[in-house]
């Protein structure tokens, strides 16, 4: 049996994480998003969500049905050289609101906002 002795060898780890960061909701967001989703099911206006994470987004989508396509999508977006995220309101492909903070968005959708097919 034959053993090769191998050679300690430094391993940089900024050389193998991606050059964009992964986005995520913090705590405080998904609070206000659960907050209005909440209120939305209470009034039987909305009836699932669902949270996605992209390499440069994350996305809370709400629907009226659990098999539609999203009524509306809140994106939390990244772009680069950016230290503060852009939140983007988007109903089907249509964009309906962007803002610099997630409780403007909010108070769009508290406001009664409904998609009109």
């Amino acid at each position: 049996m034959i053993i090769k002795d191998r050679m300690a060898q430094l391993v940089l780890l900024n050389d193998y994480r991606r050059q964009g960061r992964r986005v995520f909701f913090n705590r405080d967001e998904l609070n206000l998003l659960l907050g209005i989703y909440s209120r939305k099911v209470a009034h039987a206006v909305w009836r699932d969500y669902a949270i996605d994470h992209r390499s440069n987004m994350a996305v809370f989508s709400v629907y009226r049905r659990a098999q539609e396509q999203p009524t509306f999508a809140i994106t939390k977006v990244m772009l680069r050289g950016d230290k503060d995220p852009n939140y983007i309101l988007l109903a089907g492909k249509r964009q309906i609101k962007s803002a610099r903070r997630l409780p403007d968005i909010i108070e769009l959708l508290d406001r009664q906002l409904n998609l009109v097919d």
